[in-house]
């Protein structure tokens, strides 16, 4: 809520480089109430090409272990501009070979256009440390694990469905 977004629904879509963490994340949602967010058929037709052979639109976006900056990119554009989803949960998981901060930096330029409220989990230790910096200098909320993300979320969506009783 110190972040300032305006309240939104309870769908949270969930982009990720790895599947386990994102099926926490999405067990996580289910738990606290929240829905998972998904893309419409038009959104994946748009952005599956654009995407690396093993990456997954059911669901999750799962833009696969492979994914750079660029998938980022575009995932969050299609997120942001499908009707479907409420709020965007950006993850990802350390993996060999992939640049985390290039990732975190691309998400923080994408924060500029975002409708909808974005947050971030950057998973690791000092691997991720630069990446971190990045999302908080752009003012992303930012979480060790997805469900630390998932509950924040979650109290967005808890005000925004308080806001709406008492009108």
């Amino acid at each position: 809520l110190a972040s300032r977004y305006r309240p939104v629904g309870r769908r949270l879509g969930v982009i990720t480089n790895g599947g386990g963490p994102g099926v926490l994340a999405a067990d996580w949602a289910c738990e606290i109430g929240l829905e998972l967010g998904r893309l419409s058929p038009e959104s994946v037709e748009k952005l599956a090409p654009g995407l690396p052979p093993l990456a997954s639109l059911v669901d999750l976006i799962d833009l696969s272990e492979e994914a750079g900056p660029e998938h980022y990119r575009a995932a969050l554009d299609a997120a942001f501009r499908d009707r479907g989803i409420d709020g965007v949960l950006a993850m990802f998981s350390p993996k060999e070979g992939i640049d985390g901060t290039a990732i975190a930096n691309a998400v923080a330029e994408a924060k500029r256009l975002a409708p909808k409220p974005l947050l971030a989990s950057w998973m690791g230790d000092l691997s991720v440390v630069a990446a971190r910096q990045a999302l908080r200098d752009a003012q992303i909320p930012q979480f060790r694990t997805p469900e630390a993300a998932v509950g924040a979320f979650g109290n967005i969506a808890k005000f925004y469905q308080n806001q709406q009783l008492l009108q």
